[in-house]
């Protein structure tokens, strides 16, 4: 019992190994984003619809008490849509090294959390695929080269360090390149990234 950490009438209960305010832990975390851009004054309005991406990277788990973590990382992450003006359809991809900060609370050892946080975007690529011409079309100065948004969710974690987390990503900034610098203020057309984003976690070291 002493050493899966668990006492007396708790013996169904198995907490991680390595607790949450014992240790600093670096992990992996990966998933898939079902990604959607909100828009303002864009006329004609065309239809929208979301697309599927991925994203991925690591991250660093740093205890700040028995209940909180700070979790910076880095990672890659598509964005994008769907989108129809009569009949052309197309996709437009949007692809970030992301840079995202949470701060999660998990009460008890029971492996639920919560997290929200901040995530700032850097642009790598844009591509744009036409459904009449089926040719893909690098577009990448039609957007800002830089943008952040905020997330949040939930998650579980196991006792052996794997969990999965599902959050929604909440897009602060245009993304569309306006002629007077990154994300400067505009009345023009606006795009912002949204996506739910569910995916997988994994803690080393976790169960040692």
């Amino acid at each position: 019992m002493a050493q899966d950490g668990t006492q007396g009438g708790d013996r169904d209960h198995k907490p991680l190994r390595t607790e949450m305010s014992r240790a600093v832990r670096f992990g992996l975390t990966g998933g898939v984003n079902i990604a959607k851009f909100a828009t303002e004054n864009i006329s004609p309005s065309p239809s929208i619809t979301a697309k599927t991406s991925m994203y991925g990277g690591g991250f660093v788990n740093i205890p700040l008490g028995k209940a909180f973590a700070i979790q910076p990382g880095i990672q890659w992450t598509g964005f994008g849509s769907k989108l129809r003006e009569g009949n052309v359809s197309s996709e437009q991809d949007l692809h970030y090294l992301g840079v995202p900060i949470a701060l999660q609370f998990m009460p008890g050892n029971n492996g639920f959390f919560l997290e929200a946080g901040g995530q700032a975007n850097f642009l790598l690529t844009a591509r744009e695929e036409n459904s009449i011409t089926n040719t893909r079309t690098g577009n990448k100065d039609a957007f800002d080269k830089f943008e952040v948004g905020a997330f949040g969710g939930v998650g579980y974690l196991t006792r052996i360090g794997l969990g999965f987390t599902a959050k929604y990503y909440y897009g602060l900034a245009n993304v569309l390149e306006d002629g007077g610098g990154n994300n400067s203020s505009n009345d023009g057309p606006e795009l912002k990234n949204r996506a739910y984003q569910f995916g997988l976690v994994y803690h080393f070291g976790a169960a040692k």
